[in-house]
């Protein structure tokens, strides 16, 4: 017992350092474009962040959770995008029966039911794939991502899905107290998640899968309706990314984001220091905001320059690489801090002659 809770102990500290550190790395950022960018703290720019950050974050916390496990998902972009074409479909064949004068309150309530329910079976056959026939998360989600494109390619006969009414876009633009809704919505399910991580049971059984499959087997926890479930939640959250950017650029297609999002959410949980058994909810949002910052930051500093994506995109490695290597010798320490404590520990047990 004392042992597991030395390694849950361990997990927190390296955890904390790499807040620390995504913090710091945030505030320079964020005062280095200030400075050599007058339009860079402006209102103006922090509400266009506002508005482009949840997309991205709410399939970073898509991707965090198989992450958790050390497995991955592939999937998340591909039912995201299906998740937003399905709800489409119905807004605008089912509803005008149900609905022929509009009701913004029917067509939004339509467009939320459908995107979750198609969140949730997708996260149910990577779940059971995964959980039940075992198969490679890496290879399950590869084969589920290309059944959900082929799905919206079916649908769409490869062309985006438009004509939605205009209380679908009320979504995205609508605003409390200054603050976008979207915003709003990536706030609240960042809280809801470091609850479910930090405070519940089903945040300690994912980590413990994660550490030790074969323990947590044995105390009692079902891995595979385990699997199930941080699969649905990742589906889940999927697709409220897909109704954001349905709801953003009123359509629906199957290849928003398809050769970006997947990549760009596994280098933000790699820079937010998420790996099998450990990780936290915070450090993925703050590496949300610091690519979202970097991305406005060089745009607005390159913008009509030639290769000023490629720079952003140097940039994000170099990040990348930074952190790989602070982290090196952050665990290096750690490491030799417990050998020396746990030497000097059994120096205090020797046996006296």
């Amino acid at each position: 017992m004392e042992n597991r809770k030395n390694i849950f102990t361990g997990l927190r500290g390296n955890t904390d350092k790499q807040t620390i550190l995504l913090l710091v790395i945030f505030v320079l950022l964020v005062a280095g474009f200030g400075i050599f960018e007058d339009g860079f703290l402006t209102s103006r720019s922090i509400l266009s962040m506002a508005f482009q950050v949840p997309e991205i974050g709410l399939l970073s916390y898509a991707m965090m959770l198989p992450y958790l496990v050390g497995g991955i998902n592939l999937s998340i972009n591909a039912a995201s995008n299906l998740s937003a074409v399905l709800a489409g479909f119905v807004v605008l064949k089912f509803v005008p029966l149900v609905a022929p004068a509009g009701n913004p309150s029917i067509e939004i309530g339509a467009v939320l039911v459908t995107a979750i329910l198609a969140g949730i079976i997708s996260g149910l056959i990577n779940g059971f794939l995964v959980g039940y026939i075992g198969a490679p998360p890496i290879l399950a989600t590869l084969a589920s991502m290309g059944f959900f494109t082929g799905i919206s390619i079916g649908l769409t006969k490869g062309s985006a899905v438009t004509g939605f009414p205009p209380s679908i876009g009320l979504i995205s633009s609508a605003n409390f107290l200054g603050i976008p809704f979207p915003f709003l919505i990536f706030l609240g399910v960042t809280a809801i998640l470091v609850l479910l991580m930090n405070r519940s049971t089903f945040g300690f059984k994912l980590r413990l899968l994660g550490t030790n499959p074969v323990a947590s087997q044995f105390s009692g926890i079902d891995n595979k309706k385990l699997t199930i479930n941080y699969f649905i939640l990742s589906g889940v959250l999927s697709a409220l990314a897909g109704i954001l950017i349905m709801s953003r650029t009123m359509s629906a297609s199957y290849q928003y984001g398809i050769r970006t999002y997947v990549l760009l959410t596994i280098l933000i949980n790699a820079l937010a220091g998420v790996m099998a058994g450990s990780g936290k909810v915070i450090n993925v949002f703050i590496t949300v905001l610091i690519l979202q910052v970097i991305s406005t930051g060089f745009h607005m500093l390159l913008v009509g320059m030639r290769g000023s994506s490629f720079f952003k995109d140097f940039v994000w490695g170099l990040l990348l690489i930074f952190i790989f290597i602070v982290n090196y010798f952050t665990r290096g320490s750690d490491h030799q801090k417990s050998l020396f404590t746990r030497s000097s520990a059994m120096k205090g047990k020797e046996p006296h002659v």
